[in-house]
């Protein structure tokens, strides 16, 4: 097993021991592949070099300085690795991708690096506790040396606590301690290990994080000042119990987790006023705690783009259940990643709600949301919904692919829906009624000649190659075919005035009332 004694020691080791990393980043990174965001199991997840430190000298060097890093930049530190699924990695390897999309998952491990080190520091130093007692039991030589050891551990787990019994236990690792209340009538509860008594910010937000995990489970990280020190100066104090060598060292305290049976379902349904589903998107237990007063989950969906916060009270607190969903931003993925989630809200009513079940039962709506808002939030993501299937429709078509900017305008919206009607075949009307061309100027007088001057007519022409934009972004999605029903050239008296100059002239063409330019995809002609 990996030791750890600073924090300059938590980087990944070529050839070593990085269980404990591996494990830390797979839990801060949501138990997903970094890269393409989907989940996975933690026998299958390796870790990744963001940077690749397989790379010549001169071209991570290059990397550096174009994602505008330290010189000193150390590829093997957290803020370079993050977990990844085998197809990933071995589809990345030393390719070069877009930079916008590596700067933005540096940037996400660079957040994460100082919680990975702590967590990998507090790991590593209960793992060598651990280590240094089954060195001593294996010392033992003799059932007295066993008993007394036994005696010993038992004298010093006594003193955590008047009020509970600590019960030393054999297990298939060695030696284990069974927490209960000296008092039968006594709420249990987390022993006390910690002097709380200063009341200042910091100990305020100690003490809640316990009793978070004395109540719902879940872990919390607590500095090793906050130890009871001992009263007995010939007695070893709670620090020197548990090896901790100064006041930064950290105390993880950790409730068990929970198991979920394999046939547990959860979905995010769209369901509508009478209580009929019209849809469901799949969603996967993320994170599963549980406590005296009750339990927590988080569930995410396979895109990561929605995430729900449901807290379940036990039934001698109410039994009842509370949800939150929060929705992380489109901007920054690729049209297709967001496309199975968004696609829940295609047929979104204002007058639907959205419902967390699980095992199709009902969990009760998200909290703090009226239905008047609900309405909005789904006609807002039933749009959002077209716009991103429109764009990955366009992005198939001209090859194209990049993230979902952080701004797209009114104007490009629109235009990337009329387009996708375009790609499907179908037919679309412009806005403007005045229809322009380009005439030769040896060729007016014949131009003019074959013109109803005054009397409308249809009008057929083969345009330019017809383009979108989104954002940065320019897609050409190719020639189009023009028609106009009923249209009259307004120009003539300008075109025969220009029809000595040497550049070409321009013949406009207005519709008549009610009637519209209509275009198509020459290839859909």
């Amino acid at each position: 097993m990996a030791t750890y004694s600073t924090m300059g020691d938590v980087r990944y080791r070529p050839g070593g021991d990085n269980g404990i990393l591996r494990h830390v980043l797979f839990e801060e990174w949501q138990s997903r592949c970094y890269w393409c965001e989907t989940p996975v199991l933690f026998a299958t997840v390796e870790i990744d070099h963001i940077l690749p430190h397989t790379a010549t000298d001169d071209h991570l060097a290059d990397l550096i300085r174009q994602h505008g890093l330290p010189a000193d930049f150390d590829v093997h530190a957290p803020a370079n690795l993050a977990p990844i699924c085998g197809p990933c990695n071995r589809e990345k390897s030393n390719n070069r991708f877009p930079g916008t999309l590596v700067t933005g998952k540096l940037a996400r491990a660079a957040k994460k690096q100082n919680r990975v080190i702590r967590r990998v520091l507090a790991f590593a130093a209960a793992n060598q506790r651990a280590a240094q007692a089954v060195a001593a039991d294996q010392a033992l030589r003799s059932p007295a040396e066993v008993l007394a050891r036994v005696r010993m551990l038992t004298e010093r787990v006594q003193a955590f606590s008047d009020t509970w019994r600590q019960d030393i236990t054999t297990t298939a690792d060695g030696i284990g301690l069974l927490y209960t209340p000296k008092t039968s009538g006594q709420e249990p509860g987390l022993p006390p290990l910690f002097d709380l008594s200063a009341g200042d910010t910091e100990t305020a937000q100690v003490e809640r994080g316990l009793t978070e995990v004395r109540d719902y489970g879940g872990a919390v990280v607590v500095d090793g000042r906050y130890l009871i020190p001992s009263d007995d100066s010939s007695a070893p104090s709670i620090a020197e119990m548990l090896g901790l060598r100064g006041p930064d060292d950290q105390v993880l305290i950790a409730a068990v987790g929970t198991q979920l049976d394999p046939a547990t379902t959860f979905h995010l349904a769209l369901v509508t006023a009478s209580g009929a589903v019209r849809d469901r998107l799949p969603m996967h237990a993320d994170s599963v705690a549980s406590g005296q007063r009750g339990a927590r989950m988080i569930l995410r969906d396979g895109s990561g783009l929605f995430t729900a916060y449901l807290q379940a009270e036990h039934p001698d607190h109410g039994g009842s259940i509370t949800t939150h969903l929060t929705s992380e931003s489109l901007a920054g993925r690729y049209p297709y990643q967001l496309l199975a989630a968004l696609q829940l809200f295609r047929h979104a009513e204002p007058t639907d709600r959205l419902e967390v079940r699980l095992n199709d039962r009902p969990l009760g709506p998200p909290v703090d949301v009226d239905a008047e808002q609900m309405g909005q939030i789904l006609l807002a993501f039933r749009y959002d919904g077209d716009l991103i299937a429109a764009l990955d429709r366009i992005q198939a078509h001209t090859g194209q692919r990049f993230p979902v900017p952080e701004k797209i305008t009114a104007a490009e919206r629109a235009d990337m829906l009329l387009a996708a009607r375009l790609l499907d075949g179908k037919e679309i009307t412009l806005t403007d009624d005045v229809l322009t061309i380009s005439v030769k100027p040896e060729a007016i007088e014949a131009f003019l000649r074959d013109q109803h001057e005054g009397r409308p007519g249809e009008l057929t022409a083969l345009g330019a190659g017809y383009a979108v934009t989104c954002g940065e972004h320019r897609m050409e999605l190719g020639p189009v075919a023009i028609r106009a029903p009923q249209v009259t050239l307004i120009n003539a008296d300008e075109m025969r005035a220009d029809a000595g100059t040497a550049a070409p002239v321009r013949a406009r063409y207005r519709c008549l009332p009610g009637t519209k330019i209509i275009v198509q995809l020459a290839e859909s002609y």
